[in-house]
């Protein structure tokens, strides 16, 4: 109830997209003294009640374009003269404790939740540029914002089998997928999980970069480069701490690699992201990375690959002929539908989606696979053994929501891009 409560509040503080821009000039032309640090809290927390996972202030020639990142795509918010860009990012760095004199070097930040009426947490990055300092802000979530595994909009076959893993004591499973792809949200969900089944008598440690959600009962540790704190570091000093349960937040190098996969051959259950297209090649980049074939083979013992993919907007979702070179291009034609798009309503700010859902190809690593992995196979003989036991790829479980109406072929194309039929 108090979460609902919430969202009724903020939906009644919610400016519509178009009106956004002009209540930001009334507030910088206003002959008052706190007219810029009342512009960049509606800014801000706006970007929170809109639901948007970035807010972008970028310096042009001769304005400031505000844009916030709604379900994954830039939407452009407003053009501020010039004139305001200075004080802006000023106020910005006042609240994220930056130093506001220092305008030729990178600076990380953090927005307190209670500096904003949208009471959020942010993270602030600014980055000199030739026309100014350019500043993104990341909107981060509490512990309640936290989704369950079978909400994230998964197969029912892939959410059984991860919950199935995630019962083992040991072993490694691996996500993959681009930046923004849901990762995060998916090992949260899986960790809340772990926690339920096991009833809180297990030990799970994290280790991020940075500590974007706070979890009760999870001890979460956010690297720090600067001090040489790194994720092998840090992984190095927990497996002394009695661990049952190790999260890395990102593999970025062999060490890191070798470290998490031994981890999981030695009575730990391990979960990691890395970097790939698909789950099958997720194999061929760990043995890239220098790591023994035999150990890929013995620890991994599962691999989810994601994408999020736009919802179409409920309340405006209607009958459409898609592209007939985009239907070609994943194996369909016009008799295969009805396909469905939204129009664009008053719900959706025009835009024709609401909210995401993930895209999951899930591949569990088989006897047959650990074999040849031993080889140190190709991507697509690993691909072909997977196809040969049943795996469901990415291009498949999006396409079964485009067939239910749930998203659009073109959205498919946006997020597989290299995916063909």
């Amino acid at each position: 109830m108090a979460d609902q409560s919430k969202q009724d509040r903020d939906l009644a503080r919610t400016i519509p997209l178009k009106a956004i821009g002009l209540r930001l000039l009334e507030l910088l032309q206003a002959d008052d003294e706190t007219g810029v640090a009342d512009a960049v809290d509606v800014a801000l927390s706006q970007g929170a009640y809109h639901m948007a996972s970035d807010i972008h202030l970028e310096p042009w020639t001769d304005s400031l374009s505000l844009r916030y990142r709604l379900d994954g795509i830039l939407q452009q918010i407003a053009i501020i003269p010039k004139d305001f860009q200075p004080k802006i990012i000023a106020r910005i760095k006042v609240l994220s404790e930056l130093v506001v004199y220092r305008k030729d070097l990178p600076q990380d930040g953090r927005i307190d939740r209670e500096k904003t009426t949208c009471a959020r947490p942010m993270r602030v990055s600014t980055v000199p540029t030739i026309r100014g300092e350019k500043t993104v802000i990341r909107l981060l979530g509490e512990s309640h914002d936290v989704y369950r595994l079978d909400a994230l909009g998964f197969q029912p076959f892939v959410v059984d089998s991860l919950r199935e893993l995630i019962t083992r004591t040991q072993g490694t499973l691996m996500l993959t997928g681009p930046s923004s792809s849901g990762k995060t949200t998916t090992i949260y969900a899986l960790l809340q999980e772990m926690m339920y089944l096991q009833q809180n008598t297990t030990n799970i440690v994290t280790i991020e970069d940075p500590v974007e959600y706070s979890i009760e009962k999870v001890s979460q540790i956010q690297v720090n480069p600067h001090v040489e704190f790194t994720f092998a570091n840090a992984l190095r000093s927990i497996l002394r701490q009695d661990p049952e349960v190790i999260m890395v937040g990102e593999i970025r190098d062999a060490e890191t690699a070798r470290m998490a996969i031994q981890a999981g051959l030695t009575g730990h259950f391990v979960i990691s992201t890395v970097h790939s297209g698909t789950a099958c090649g997720v194999f061929t980049r760990l043995l890239d990375m220098g790591i023994e074939p035999f150990l890929v083979a013995s620890s991994l013992t599962g691999v989810l690959a994601q994408r999020l993919i736009r919802l179409n907007c409920a309340q405006c979702t209607d009958v459409y002929s898609p592209d007939p070179i985009l239907l070609q291009h994943f194996g369909l034609d016009l008799d295969d539908g009805p396909f469905y798009k939204g129009k664009g309503c008053d719900a959706c700010q025009g835009i024709g989606y609401r909210g995401r859902a993930s895209a999951g190809e899930f591949l569990t690593v088989t006897q047959a696979i650990a074999e040849r992995v031993l080889e140190r196979p190709t991507t697509a003989q690993i691909h072909q053994i997977a196809l040969e036991q049943g795996m469901e790829t990415l291009q498949e479980d999006a396409l079964k929501k485009a067939r239910k109406g749930t998203t659009t072929i073109e959205e498919m194309f946006r997020v597989l891009p290299f995916l063909t039929s």
